[in-house]
């Protein structure tokens, strides 16, 4: 059956297989009626995922759409706008935190992926990362000096396709516990679309004062290039051993 409706969602171009669903229109095809005039600013306009901030903003300027931006780059460890994948973070709830899903799809972890209608499951994980980066940082370790996050472990559950639809992340913080050598931290995070838990990650994470975690670094990678310079030379030795013995034949 059709789709009974006025209003439009708008997806990144690159969706192609998205975008032959009824209901959905490309990114820059939206804006061209807009700039044109041949579409109202009051249109009814569902923004899907694959925008780039650029266009978010222009958006924004050219109808009353509430059109959410993508969070300051640097709060997510990234250079690069295009490869931030959420909005603004806001509290919501006793150690809860919600924020929208914005894929841009310039992404850096789409550049070489994109398969089907969905979006792929690295690009959810990336957008977690970024979401409890944001959060840690902001409302649950305190103190300006510089540290880096260490991941302990990861559960995750992938329990339906998201598509390139609106979607939230969700943080929730289940624990943490702090020592002379950092913050570790206990948080669950899902991706809702529609209403389900359509993805789940259970994270620990060390917060790590970037001093530590420098000299940290450092001696662990000594000691990997003296194992594999190590490795190397047993297996030069052992080559040599084995042909001199066929050799005596």
């Amino acid at each position: 059956m059709p789709i009974q409706s006025t209003a439009r969602i708008a997806v990144g171009d690159r969706f192609k297989e998205f975008l032959g669903n009824d209901g959905t229109v490309p990114a820059t095809a939206l804006l061209d009626e807009l700039r044109s005039g041949t579409l109202s600013p009051t249109a009814e306009i569902v923004l899907g995922q694959g925008l780039s901030g650029a266009q978010l903003r222009e958006l924004r300027d050219l109808t009353t759409a509430d059109v959410p931006l993508p969070v300051e780059r640097h709060l997510t460890h990234k250079y690069d706008e295009k490869n931030v994948l959420i909005g603004d973070v806001r509290e919501d709830g006793p150690d809860t935190y919600v924020a929208p899903l914005l894929l841009d799809e310039r992404v850096e972890v789409l550049a070489d992926h994109l398969t089907g209608q969905h979006i792929p499951a690295v690009t959810l994980l990336e957008a977690a990362r970024q979401t409890w980066t944001v959060v840690i940082e902001q409302h649950v370790v305190s103190g300006d000096a510089p540290t880096r996050f260490v991941i302990g472990s990861i559960r995750s559950a992938f329990n339906s396709f998201v598509f390139p639809l609106p979607a939230t992340i969700e943080f929730r913080l289940t624990g943490h516990r702090t020592s002379p050598v950092g913050t570790s931290v206990d948080c669950e995070l899902t991706v809702r679309q529609d209403g389900r838990a359509a993805a789940e990650f259970a994270v620990n994470i060390r917060v790590i004062p970037e001093a530590v975690a420098v000299k940290q670094e450092a001696m662990a990678a000594r000691q990997a290039i003296r194992s594999a310079l190590s490795g190397e030379i047993s297996g030069e030795i052992s080559g040599e051993t084995k042909a001199k013995a066929e050799a005596g034949r």
